[in-house]
């Protein structure tokens, strides 16, 4: 069977709306199968970065519903630190919004949608890829994983699954116009609530989205501690418009980013932060970072697809590695970490410099072995060395 694409993308999220329309303005033809229909809800906080939106490159007006600038981070929802920025340092943006117009701009540069198409099994051959559907069967020459922490390509590709993984439960919560004008720029950050854990409340236009999320492992309770930390907010009249929940791969290092005819983007290559579980940027950037050694494996350079592999070792998952080990500290040593942000505006400014993507984890990593205690608890019991 001939191939009817040059390159099957499965999702239709950030990632894949992303390297569809990366493609598909290089004359490839592209099909990308998405297994819902849009708009769809996604369980996501909704925090787009600066640097996230910096790699877009588009006129975001219409789809941010926030500029975020303020941000009060607690412990056990106790001391409260309160950091400002005179610049935004990150947007909120409603996923239903944000992935319909990112799908729209992939349409719009020539590229095939099926919806409501779902991937019921994969196989791969010398010629190329058989994609079968509920639908029947479609071939191509390349397949990118794009479908999120339960990827039908990941499996297919051979890829370890059984990564780190956080559990997250998201809400949108509606609140009165006077609570929703007060988090307008506001965004709040609980820590240590819930072992190896954080609390968030991020706004939207019309509601506020409070959600919470911990290891696997310590998932046992995560309800209990959502609506402590829900009812510790005093927000008045509210009422829960959606309650969800979702797994959240992140990135520790050995993920499988490429394997024969098959690449993987964003979640489906885990490549979460592990430390803030933002996962926006790193979706959009590995789609960009893996259209260029596509289009050169179409031309007929075999080995293409281990570009991929090299440029995200080296321009995400090595900063990611230095974002876990701070994952850890932040699970092991909240107390002493938050102390830290409390006692040095530095470790503060340098998160605002990370989100606008004007410095990076691992040059962080340097600076702060320059403040007092950090080398001292980073290397205890040699468990945390970076």
């Amino acid at each position: 069977m001939k191939p009817e694409s040059d390159v099957i993308i499965v999702g239709c999220g950030p990632a894949g709306a992303t390297l569809a329309y990366e493609l598909a303005s290089k004359g490839i033809r592209v099909l990308v199968l998405e297994k819902t229909k849009f708009p769809r809800y996604k369980c996501c906080a909704g925090g787009l970065t600066i640097k996230a939106a910096h790699l877009l490159g588009e006129d975001l007006h219409g789809l941010v519903d926030n500029a975020i600038s303020d941000v009060t981070i607690a412990l056990s929802g106790r001391n409260p630190y309160h950091g400002y920025s005179s610049e935004p340092i990150m947007y909120t943006v409603t996923r239903e919004k944000f992935d319909l117009a990112l799908m729209k701009r992939a349409e719009k540069a020539g590229v095939d949608l099926l919806q409501d198409r779902e991937v019921r099994s994969i196989a791969f051959n010398r010629e190329g890829v058989d994609v079968s559907t509920v639908e029947g069967n479609l071939r191509c020459k390349i397949i990118a994983g794009a479908d999120g922490a339960r990827s039908v390509v990941a499996r297919a590709a051979g890829a370890d699954v059984n990564k780190q993984r956080l559990i997250a439960i998201e809400t949108e919560v509606l609140v009165d116009r006077n609570e929703l004008a007060r988090w307008k720029s506001h965004v709040a950050i609980d820590i240590g609530r819930i072992p190896a854990g954080y609390g968030w409340v991020f706004p939207k236009a019309s509601h506020l989205s409070i959600g919470m999320g911990c290891l696997a492992d310590e998932a046992k309770n995560l309800k209990h501690f959502f609506l402590e930390f829900l009812q510790s907010l005093q927000l008045g009249h509210y009422t829960i418009d959606r309650w969800t929940a979702d797994i959240l791969p992140m990135c520790t290092g050995s993920q499988t980013l490429a394997h024969g005819r098959a690449i993987l983007l964003g979640d489906a290559a885990t490549l979460a932060d592990p430390l803030t579980g933002e996962g926006l940027h790193n979706a959009i950037f590995s789609a960009q970072l893996a259209a260029p050694p596509i289009q050169k494996f179409l031309n007929g350079d075999e080995q293409a697809l281990e570009e991929y592999r090299r440029c995200v070792e080296e321009k995400i998952i090595s900063d990611m590695r230095i974002a876990y080990t701070f994952s850890k500290v932040l699970a092991h040593l909240p107390l002493k970490l938050f102390g830290l942000l409390d006692r040095d505006e530095r470790v503060w400014k340098a998160g605002c410099r990370l989100l606008t993507g004007e410095t990076n984890y691992q040059t962080i990593a340097k600076e702060l072995g320059s403040l007092g205690g950090l080398p001292r608890f980073l290397n205890l019991k040699g468990q945390l060395r970076l």
